[in-house]
């Protein structure tokens, strides 16, 4: 069993390690070539687009192999357009024939996305922001979510950022603990149980 075990998950490992040493041409050949399924631009109503990705989706899965794309994509900040991923326009044409009868979501004009901005499409950028000393700023994740908390020391070249951190004190609970009344914890939403 463990031999299996071994065999089975021991390459990924290595595969972790040397992930951190990718080279060029290891990143070149992540690209999307001519021999990859093609990217297509369909046009469908705005509004309706998300719902339109997953009606393509669903009648991929009720249909199975026979229809040919692989995958439909809504993007949240492009609207009235939807991706579709086909190795042929004929394939897409197929799909938007057949949805076309029990959706009126879904347009006819297809338009074939060029290789080199492939990656574009699904490429996200993250917002720089600026943190100095001396700066309060509001928790988004983690345990103390929400809370208030001072900015102590900020290091560019590692990305990290010490916090001092003033944490909210339910003071309704603390009133009850020391009244001896059962302290009943409240679920935070994230959290299971």
């Amino acid at each position: 069993m463990e031999r299996r075990i071994h065999e089975r998950y021991g390459k990924q490992r290595l595969a972790e390690e040397y992930d951190e040493e990718t080279t060029d041409v290891e990143q070149q050949s992540l690209l999307p070539s001519v021999r990859d399924p093609k990217l297509w631009m369909v046009k469908c109503v705005i509004g309706r687009e998300r719902e339109s990705a997953v009606c393509l989706m669903q009648k991929y899965i009720n249909k199975g192999s026979d229809l040919q794309i692989r995958s439909a994509i809504a993007l949240d900040h492009l609207k009235n357009y939807i991706y579709v991923e086909a190795d042929k326009e004929a394939h897409v044409r197929e799909v938007l024939y057949c949805l076309q009868r029990s959706s009126q979501y879904i347009g006819r004009q297809i338009t074939l996305v060029p290789i080199r901005e492939m990656t574009d499409v699904l490429s996200v950028e993250s917002k720089a922001i600026d943190l100095a000393r001396d700066t309060w700023i509001r928790m988004k994740i983690g345990t103390y979510k929400g809370d208030l908390a001072k900015v102590v020391n900020v290091d560019n070249v590692r990305q990290k950022v010490t916090v001092k951190l003033i944490p909210r004190i339910d003071l309704q609970a603390l009133a009850n603990k020391l009244e001896g009344r059962e302290v009943v914890k409240k679920k935070t939403f994230g959290s299971s149980s």
